[in-house]
This record gives C-alpha cells, sequence and structure tokens, in this order.
C-alpha cells in the first residue's frame, strides 16, 4: 500500500480537508439529541412555545451548518479521489510502457488491462469512502458512547458492549475479504483474457466449428469468478446483517432499562430519547462503517495487484550511444547467442553466431518452431540473449538510446497491426521527422500504393483496430510501409510477405531491393522463393544454425534445404 499511498502527498490538502468537514458535521449531529431532549423535557412538558420555537430555529441552523459541511467534505474527497487515481493510472501506464518484452510476456495483457481500468477504478471509489467516513463514523460512534455517559453512564455500558462485538465481527471480515477479493481479480483477468482471445479470433473459431467449444470453456471460467465472487460476497454479506441485530438488541434493551429508569425518576423521557437518538447514531455509522471496510478491503485488493505491477522492474536499461546515421546500413554480429524465453527450462535458440555486413540482405529460413522469429526479435531488440552478445555497429543494442534504436533498427511482424485512424496515420504512426513523401514513398516500395488507389479517400481512408475491411496482404502491405517510412538503416520483415501473391511479392521484393538508403536487411520466410535471391541464407533447424550460404550453394550441399526445396516444388509447381 506504500506506493498507493505516497499519491495523497499531491492531495494532502484536500485529504485532510475532506474529513474535517466531515468531523464538523457530526459535531452538530451528536448535540442535535440533547437539543431534542431538551425540546421534549423543558419546552413540551412545560408549554413554552419560544422556548420550543427557538430550539427548532437552532436545529435549523444546525441542519444548514451540517448540510455545506458535508457538500464541501463530498466535493474535496471526490477530487482528491479522483486526482490520485488519475495520477496513479498515468504512473502506471508509464511504468508499463518503459517495460520489456520479456515483461509483458510474463504478466499478460488481461492482468495489464484489468490493473489499468477495473483496480484502479476500485482504488477510486475506496479512497472517496475512506477520505468522507474516515473521522466521521468513528468519531459519532466514540461520541454517541460518551454522550450517552453524560446521561446515565449504566445504559452508556449497552453501547459499548455493541461497539466491541461489532469491533470483533468487522476485523474477522477484514481478515477474510480482502484476500477472498484478491481472487476475484485474479478470476477475473482470467476471463477478460479468454473474452479477449476469443473476440480476436472469432473468425478462426467460426472456420473451425468450434464456437460451442470456445462458449463452454468461457462458462467455465465465468462460473470459476462466480464462484469466487459468491465466497466474497459470503463474507461481505455476514457484515450488514450482524450490524443490525447488535445494534437493534442493544436499542430494544436500551428502551427497557430506560422505560424501568424513567418510572423510578432516575432519567426523563428526553433523555431516554436522546440515548435512543445516540443509540441509533451509532447504528448508521458501524452500517456505513461495515460498507466502508468492504469498499476499502477490495481497494486494498486492488492495490495490491496495482504494487505488483509497479514491483516489476524491467532488466532492459537504456544506453547512451547513438547512431551517428541511422538511416546507413548497419552491420550486425551474434557471437555465440542462446535465448530462452521467461519461465521455459529449454532454449529456444542455440550457439549461434555470423556477421552480416552493413548493407547485405540475409534471408532466413527453416521449418516451423526452427527459431526464425525469436531470430528476427532479438536482432530488432525485443529481447536480450541468455547468453552471448548481439552487436550493431560494434555495440550492444541495449547500448543505444530508445530513440536511437528505434529510427535505426526496424521491424515487422507477421500480423501487421492495425490502429483506429487514417491509412496515413497507420504508416507514420505519428512519429516525428516522417513526412508526407516519406508515407508516400513507403507506400510506392511496399506496394501498398494499389490499396490506397482502391479507397476513395485515399491515405485518408480510415481504419478500425484491427483493419477490419481489409484483406491479410493489404495489412501486410500497409504494416512494411510503416516499417520503411522511417528510413531505418536495419530492416527485420518476419514473414511480413505471407499473405501476398506471387506477383505482388516479388514486385515488393524488387522494391526492396531497390531503396534509396540501402539498408541491412533480412527477410525471415517459410518460403523458398522469397529468399532464393538474399545475398546468403540463414538456414534454422531446432534452433542451431546449420547452414549459412546462397541458395545456390544451400541447394546442391544441404539436405535439410534440399528437402524444403523438393516440397516446395511440389506445392508451388516451381521455385
Amino acid at each position: 500500500m506504500r506506493k498507493v499511498l505516497s499519491y495523497f502527498k499531491g492531495y494532502k490538502l484536500r485529504s485532510i480537508l475532506s474529513p474535517l468537514f466531515k468531523l464538523s458535521e457530526a459535531c452538530f449531529e451528536l448535540i442535535v439529541p440533547l437539543v431534542i431532549a431538551d425540546i421534549i423535557d423543558k419546552g413540551i412538558t412545560t408549554g413554552d412555545s419560544v422556548y420550543i420555537r427557538n430550539r427548532v430555529l437552532l436545529l435549523v441552523l444546525f441542519a444548514a451548518v451540517g448540510f455545506a459541511s458535508a457538500i464541501c467534505a463530498q466535493y474535496f474527497a471526490a477530487t482528491a479521489a479522483a486526482g490520485i487515481s488519475s495520477d496513479l493510472r498515468r504512473d502506471l501506464f508509464t511504468h508499463i510502457e518503459k517495460l520489456s518484452v520479456s515483461d509483458y510476456d510474463r504478466l499478460g495483457s488481461s492482468n495489464i488491462v484489468t490493473s489499468l481500468t477495473s483496480d484502479v477504478n476500485q482504488i477510486q471509489s475506496g479512497i472517496n469512502l475512506f477520505l468522507r467516513l474516515l473521522l466521521r463514523s468513528p468519531f459519532i460512534v466514540c461520541g454517541a458512547v460518551i454522550m450517552s455517559f453524560t446521561i446515565s453512564p449504566r445504559l452508556a455500558l449497552i453501547g459499548v458492549v455493541a461497539v466491541l462485538l461489532l469491533s470483533l465481527v468487522v476485523a474477522f471480515n477484514m481478515k477474510s475479504a480482502i484476500p477472498a477479493y484478491k481472487k476475484t481479480r485474479e478470476g477475473l483477468d482470467t476471463l477478460a483474457g479468454h473474452a479477449g482471445n476469443g473476440l480476436a479470433g472469432v473468425r478462426v473459431i467460426r472456420g473451425f466449428n468450434r464456437t460451442d467449444d470456445d462458449y463452454k470453456q468461457f462458462e467455465s471460467e465465468s462460473f470459476e469468478l462466480y464462484s469466487r465472487q459468491s465466497a466474497a460476497a459470503k463474507i461481505s454479506s455476514y457484515l450488514n446483517p450482524l450490524t443490525f441485530l447488535i445494534i437493534n438488541v442493544a436499542i430494544c434493551f436500551l428502551i427497557y432499562r430506560g422505560a424501568v429508569n424513567v418510572s423510578i425518576g432516575s432519567l426523563t423521557q428526553g433523555q431516554v430519547v436522546a440515548l435512543y437518538n445516540y443509540m441509533s447514531q451509532i447504528l448508521v455509522e458501524l452500517i456505513k462503517l461495515a460498507n466502508l471496510i468492504i469498499t476499502v478491503s477490495r481497494a486494498v485488493a486492488c492495490a495490491s495487484r496495482v504494487e505488483g505491477i509497479f514491483d516489476v522492474k524491467t532488466d532492459y536499461k537504456a544506453g547512451e550511444e547513438i547512431f551517428a546515421n541511422p538511416a546507413n546500413a548497419h552491420e550486425v554480429v551474434f557471437d555465440n547467442v542462446s535465448f530462452s524465453y521467461a519461465d521455459s527450462d529449454e532454449n529456444t535458440l542455440h550457439d549461434i553466431s555470423f556477421k552480416i555486413e552493413a548493407g547485405q540482405t540475409i534471408g532466413i529460413i527453416g521449418k516451423t518452431g526452427s527459431g526464425k522469429s525469436t531470430l528476427g526479435k532479438l536482432i530488432a531488440g525485443f529481447y536480450e540473449p541468455s547468453e552471448g552478445t548481439i552487436y550493431i555497429d560494434g555495440k550492444k543494442p541495449q547500448d543505444y538510446k530508445p530513440i536511437s534504436f528505434s529510427q535505426a533498427v526496424a521491424i515487422c511482424l507477421q500480423k501487421a497491426r492495425m490502429f483506429t485512424g487514417s491509412i496515413s496515420y497507420n504508416i507514420s504512426l505519428g512519429r516525428r521527422g516522417i513526412e508526407e513523401n516519406d508515407i508516400k514513398y513507403a507506400s510506392q516500395m511496399s506496394c501498398t500504393d494499389d490499396v490506397v488507389a482502391g479507397k476513395s479517400e485515399g491515405f485518408e481512408y480510415q481504419l478500425s483496430s484491427g483493419g477490419a475491411g481489409l484483406s491479410g496482404g493489404q495489412k501486410q502491405r500497409i504494416g512494411i510501409a510503416r516499417t520503411l517510412a522511417g528510413k531505418p538503416g536495419l530492416i527485420v520483415l518476419d514473414d511480413s510477405t505471407s499473405a501476398l501473391d506471387a506477383g505482388t511479392e516479388t514486385r515488393l521484393l524488387n522494391n526492396l531491393s531497390n531503396l534509396d538508403n540501402k539498408p541491412t536487411l533480412f527477410i525471415i520466410s517459410q518460403k523458398i522463393r522469397t529468399v532464393r535471391d538474399c545475398s546468403k541464407i540463414l538456414l534454422l533447424d531446432e534452433g542451431r544454425v546449420v547452414a549459412f550460404a546462397s541458395h545456390e550453394e544451400l541447394s546442391k550441399e544441404n539436405e535439410i534445404y534440399k528437402e524444403l526445396l523438393k516440397l516446395q516444388r511440389q506445392e508451388e509447381g516451381n521455385v
């Protein structure tokens, strides 16, 4: 909770004023029963209408001042809670943006999204209620007990016993509720993750007639969440009924003993009414306190989850080096590099070494699962090697400033992500230095100009998040244009032409070989026809480099490559 509590510093004044205004409101409420007792004993009993009128005016004044205090308290509590949650969400998002890809893999997108939205909202509700009831409820409970002692110490003990019993109930509830609510948030992560996967892959699910299976899995996870929420709700559900039971029993006993004392003359009717009002105040405030505890318990559980993300300290440390000219071609060296993903006991890549001269075009090929994409992501700086060293222009990727590295090195993945906005925005992504001419040039070289020409709005054609209405090949071409727009000196195309027809792919590859800045180019593919014209081809098998030579050399000397070539010729007719 220390991380969340530290945000109160920026809203210290509001966090103090809100409870204080609630405290002033509570002071007036504690005086009201005494005024009513005086009206009964001194006004109604004696028939003094002037006294009654003056006391009623006093009650109206108390109500007005209390109302103004309550409004101010609510305002300061609401603005403080909204401000703290806003700052918390901003810093959490900033922290997440700085995490490495490995950290993203470890946390999971559903956990991150739930923390940024639902968890922070729950923390805001908890802070709001906490500031308003922090002093008010305990003050009124304690104040009502003390005021009861000024009237009748013996009858006031009834309230003391009730408060002690309720304190035990509340303590037990808090001890059980916080872990239970934490489990419900974990269940919500699981359900949100499944829902996201299902919506993203709805076409695949329907295409393979797996709708019923997906629904059954969702239903199972939903039922699991329901079970966790029910268990947490059961713990909280006992709080209000027990509060009502204890207080109402105490009130009944108070009325009984008060009637006895009135009959023997040790108490007046007004004093009994005052004692009853104080007991009622205790009842109302303890119910509020119970709701506060339930809400705060949820907020504490959410805060611990949020702090869990803050506690993730990325192992990535940005350097201070910069590329003298990011657009120039760059040299790449792998020195005995091995790599394994987080939480994996086995290496995906094993002892890989090679040197690529600046300006070369290198093909990377291999069977499914051979480590091609992983190698591309290592080149692009997504991950750091588990063993060995990667050098780009003689320095490690992590030695460079992130902004300089992103200008010099770019990767295009197989599944190009489309964002809500125009085609022009999806190519530039709002990056500084990319002008209209750069967008048009990248569009032309990536064959995206065909896509743009087919839209009446041209580059201003609006895409939805996910690129509905575009084919897989059109998305890939826009993704390649995005990669080319910044004119990086090192480009990695990770199976980025898999959805293109042979004619468009050939035209695209020809364009890439004629780029103005002649970058170093890595083309990852499962198709030999895509990489056959590269300077050299890196052949991977089970995470190891088995050959590094030209297409002609591999087709004559390497058995694995010959097998791939034979299979693809059978499938396509020729390569």
